[in-house]
């Protein structure tokens, strides 16, 4: 966690504020630096601009939490020489599980992320993670064909939309502001539902 001067915290709070309030687009710099107190000289010694702004509010829990998933998915890959890929959705849920914690560890950051990122590079984030969850599943599953643990196939643009639905109703908890406790009965259900349609269409052994 880097270490930041009083005059840093109050631009980022404020920041925050007015981010959420009225997205990434709408918000306005000069708005921003009026509320906080400082002229625009003192925001420009922290910040070269509006968007390096909003990624200094949600860089390090998103891309954080992009490397937990990359993580995630390699782990998969251990289970096949252990003869364990049946366990893998259960893998999967204890990880989700994980992950939405991490999420609501990081509440505010997510949901400029989900909500008010439209103009900046993590506008796409949530298309992100399906792009890489869908490649790394692919090879996932190319790997379990090769030693007979799968039966069944999806084709590359229904997994990518089932990827997709599953991904967007995840970060539903966030765009809904549902408490923790909420969401992490949600997700429980959600992948309850999400393995249950899997294992229709491929089944793992």
């Amino acid at each position: 966690m880097p270490e930041y001067t009083n005059t840093q915290k109050k631009i980022l709070e404020i920041g925050k504020k007015e981010f959420l309030k009225k997205g990434f687009k709408d918000a306005s710099l000069r708005g921003i630096v009026k509320e906080a107190g400082f002229t625009q000289g003192a925001f420009y010694g922290y910040y070269p601009d509006k968007v390096s702004l909003f990624e200094a509010l949600v860089s390090e829990a998103a891309d954080g939490l992009m490397e937990q998933f990359k993580a995630a998915q390699d782990a998969h890959f251990d289970l096949i020489p252990g003869d364990k890929a049946a366990q893998s959705r259960n893998l999967s849920t204890e990880y989700l599980e994980c992950f939405i914690n991490y999420i609501y560890d990081n509440f505010d950051a997510f949901k400029l992320v989900v909500c008010c990122a439209d103009g900046t590079r993590y506008a796409g984030y949530i298309h992100d993670l399906v792009e890489l969850d869908v490649a790394q599943t692919e090879r996932y599953h190319a790997e379990l064909e090769k030693h007979g643990k799968l039966e069944g196939h999806v084709g590359r643009k229904l997994h990518h939309m089932i990827t997709s639905a599953y991904f967007t109703a995840v970060f539903e908890t966030v765009a809904h502001d549902m408490s923790r406790e909420e969401a992490v009965e949600y997700v429980r259900e959600l992948a309850s539902f999400f393995n249950s349609g899997w294992e229709g269409l491929l089944r793992l052994k």
